[in-house]
């Protein structure tokens, strides 16, 4: 992860995070697609939040013309380093050590949600990426079913940030929340002109039902879930992404 505002207190979670539980990451099929869509052969890449780079880095590494990934958790940086990737340690996302337009592609996974001040860390996203460069950003949906259930109907609050989440919510790492109408919203307000706008799911409907949870033989979802969920990403999706060029 990065940090955007409070780095050094985030790199310190994070370095227990990864040393006790950032293990055999792997791209969800959807984030797959999505970079199949949007990473060209000739980007100079960089992975804002690359954790172990098992997420993004490694298909990101194979596919782009270079890839450089940066997190504030010097743990994470070991294990990308190990897999082969090359990785920077930086005290904050918001404060990248890059010259300006210095990237084609940004990708941002799974960490604005993380961020004090996420506003800040697109802003220098937007600075080291050159005019009309792109940013992949993917963030929890806050308005998925099943967190609209909990909320209206148990009356409870899980922000999904680990394993402790939901007997202890007050000291989960989701810091910030978003939909995707906010999410493009900051995107936006942050110089870039989106482009393309969704979610995508990692799990099948009985991962999020606990009585279904353990009938079932995979946490995968099915083909129909897979193609009927974008279609209504507000509601369907527990991840939600926007695709942007960075304005001239």
């Amino acid at each position: 992860m990065a940090g955007g505002g409070r780095g050094s207190e985030v790199g310190d979670y994070y370095d227990t995070y990864w040393d006790t539980e950032g293990i055999a990451t792997r791209p969800p099929r959807g984030l797959l697609d999505l970079f199949k869509r949007n990473v060209l052969p000739d980007d100079r890449c960089l992975d804002v939040g690359c954790g172990d780079g098992g997420t993004s880095g490694a298909w990101l590494n194979a596919r782009a013309a270079s890839y450089l990934g940066v997190d504030v958790s010097e743990s994470a940086i070991q294990m990308a380093a190990d897999r082969g990737l090359k990785a920077q340690l930086i005290s904050d996302a918001a404060e990248l050590p890059f010259p300006d337009d210095s990237f084609d592609l940004a990708v941002c996974t799974e960490v604005l949600e993380h961020l004090f001040e996420p506003q800040q860390a697109l802003a220098e996203i937007r600075r080291v990426l050159r005019p009309g460069g792109r940013l992949i950003v993917t963030v929890p949906n806050l308005t998925h079913w099943r967190n609209r259930f909990d909320l209206a109907v148990l009356g409870r609050w899980n922000p999904r940030g680990d394993h402790l989440s939901p007997v202890e919510p007050w000291r989960d790492p989701h810091v910030r929340f978003f939909t995707l109408a906010s999410l493009v919203n900051l995107a936006e307000r942050s110089g870039f002109h989106v482009v393309e706008r969704g979610g995508h799911t990692q799990f099948g409907l009985p991962y999020f039902i606990p009585g279904l949870r353990k009938l079932t033989r995979t946490q995968r979802p099915r083909r129909a879930t897979r193609r009927f969920a974008p279609r209504f990403p507000r509601l369907l999706t527990e991840t939600i992404y926007v695709v942007g060029t960075a304005a001239a």
